[in-house]
Parts: C-alpha cells; sequence; structure tokens
C-alpha cells in the first residue's frame, strides 16, 4: 500500500490551494493496492514522479506516466494504483483557482486531464527544473510561482461566491439555482454558462457532489452504522430512493457496502 499523507497550506494561500495530497510508494516494488478518490468539486495539479499511476473508472484504464498535469473535475469515483518507485504530489486547487492560471475551456478537462505545458508553458517550465520528488521544495515553489496569478478576477469571484452558497446550504436546506440567479441578479442560464466555462460542471452537477461529500463524511463517522431513510432526511433528499439514485450515479455503489479502507479520505474531515 502506498502511504498517504496531506500537507496544509498557509493562510495566504488556501483560499486557492486548499491542501496538497501526497501518495508514496517510492520504495514500492510491487504495484499498489487499488484505492477511490471521490469528486469533491475541486481541481488537481499533480507532480507525478517515478513510473506513474492507472487510473480506472469503469472499465476504462488510463496510465498517467512521469510528468505535471492539471487534472478536471471528476464526476465519479476514480480507482488509482500507485505503480512501483512512483510518487505522486498534488496540489487539491479551489474550484476557481484554474481560471486564474489558464485560458483554456476547462469544460473540455471533465473527467480528464492535461499535460501542464498545454495549459500554462511559462509554469510548466518553471516547475520543469525542480526535482519533484522532493515534496517540500516543489511546494515552496509552488507557492512561489502560483502567487503571480492568485488575483481574484470577476469571474473567480462569481465562482467562488455560489459555491459558498451552495456550502453554507449544507446539509439539509436544498438551495435552487433560480434562488442564487435571482439573488445575483443573473440568469440561471447566465449562471450554468459560466459554470461550464471555468469549472466545467453545471451548477447542479456541483451542488450533488458537494452534497454527497458530506454524506461520505456521516458514513465515515458512523462508521457504517447507519438508516438509509435517516441519511436522506439529514441531507436534504428527497426520499431514501432519491438518495440512493443520486449516491450509486457517482459512487457507483450501493451506500451499504461504503468501506472507509477502500477511499481515499481527508485526514480532517
Amino acid at each position: 500500500m502506498f502511504n498517504y499523507k496531506e500537507i496544509t497550506t498557509p493562510d495566504r494561500i488556501k483560499n486557492y490551494i486548499h491542501k496538497f495530497w501526497i501518495l508514496d510508494h517510492s520504495n514500492g516494488v510491487l504495484y499498489s493496492d487499488a484505492r477511490y478518490a471521490l469528486p469533491n468539486g475541486c481541481f488537481t495539479l499533480a507532480f507525478i514522479d517515478g513510473e506513474g499511476l492507472i487510473l480506472e473508472r469503469g472499465n476504462s484504464a488510463t496510465n498517467i506516466k512521469s510528468g505535471i498535469y492539471l487534472v478536471g473535475q471528476i464526476t465519479k469515483r476514480l480507482k488509482i494504483t500507485v505503480r512501483p518507485r512512483s510518487k505522486a504530489i498534488m496540489a487539491q486547487l479551489s474550484p476557481w483557482a484554474p481560471t486564474l492560471i489558464t485560458k483554456l475551456p476547462l469544460h473540455e478537462l471533465t473527467d480528464k486531464f492535461a499535460e501542464l505545458d498545454l495549459v500554462n508553458k511559462k509554469l510548466h517550465k518553471a516547475f520543469s527544473s525542480i526535482d519533484s520528488s522532493d515534496e517540500h521544495l516543489l511546494i515552496q515553489r509552488i507557492y512561489c510561482e502560483l502567487e503571480n496569478y492568485l488575483y481574484e478576477t470577476n469571474d473567480s469571484c462569481f465562482i467562488r461566491n455560489v459555491i459558498s452558497a451552495f456550502t453554507a446550504s449544507l446539509p439539509a436546506t436544498p438551495l435552487k439555482i433560480s434562488d442564487i440567479a435571482a439573488d445575483a441578479g443573473y440568469s440561471k442560464r447566465y449562471i450554468e454558462k459560466k459554470f461550464s466555462l471555468a469549472i466545467g460542471l453545471s451548477p447542479k452537477e456541483m451542488y450533488s457532489i458537494l452534497r454527497l461529500r458530506n454524506v461520505v463524511d456521516a458514513l465515515k463517522r458512523q462508521n457504517n452504522k447507519f438508516s438509509l431513510t435517516q441519511l436522506a432526511l439529514e441531507f436534504g433528499y428527497f426520499d431514501q430512493s432519491h438518495f440512493i439514485k443520486i449516491y450509486t450515479g457517482i459512487m457507483d455503489s450501493l451506500p451499504g457496502k461504503f468501506e472507509v479502507e477502500d477511499y481515499i479520505l481527508p485526514f480532517n474531515d
């Protein structure tokens, strides 16, 4: 099994980089056991060193070789296997951060990834000169380089405010996009277009992911001792069948089969 750890970010940067998460299998001579990463509404700036990773979604498998990548929004759980003698250092970027470093239409990256050279050549050149296996050196360089980009724009501020409204409504107060549109003075269509271009998800998809992550946190705390009806009510689903439909759509599994050890989950949630 690979070694998993997290590194927190300083307050000045936390609004853009939530944390770093690291999968270290540098000393492994065999493939690691597979574990699932879940959608969380964030992008990932990934630094892969060694032989790389295998990502599996459904019946599709993708090999990621050594390199630097921007990983788009994922919409379903993703199985990760780390190859022998490999390490992945990943910056968890807030949903609004990538618009500050690239003009690439981010809906093109949903459930996909792109080499950083195609996203931002200047950043790729700066990061390529660093030994990416040295996490502390790399992270300090990331702070140094990204701080030149992390200035809010009207679009990034708008996305941040809408997502803040989503998170404030959780866990049990369903929020309608039409209500946000009315409060902000924009049309529902305008918000949907902004989300598609800047994030690659619809507002509804983003809200579903954020709400489901709250459910997963509850499953983790309750150690599988839960009532589906209770969970459905607690997190604002219409009923148990609605909850199961949304859950299986993202997790490709039933709630009753949830096992904490199968997933890469945050330490502090």
